[in-house]
């Protein structure tokens, strides 16, 4: 199996994170599979790095105070 590392700078804190994903799977999310569908063993905090830019910490942070809402 060919892997391809991806290298995602943060748009929030600027920090780089790696990911290591099959070539197959990156082209199935770049032909429009959802990500958790093409990158399943990913954690939800890379899977969002790679959908919105924002890493795992700093989605938490931006968000943390919606549990106390409704």
């Amino acid at each position: 199996m060919e892997t391809e590392e991806l290298r995602i700078p943060c748009i929030v804190c600027s920090m780089t994170q790696v990911l290591t994903v099959s070539e197959d799977d990156l082209q199935k999310y770049k032909d429009g599979a959802h990500a958790q569908h093409a990158f399943p063993y990913l954690s939800a905090g890379d899977r969002e790095l790679i959908i919105s830019g924002v890493c795992g910490s700093c989605f938490d942070e931006m968000f943390e105070d919606d549990d106390d809402e409704g």
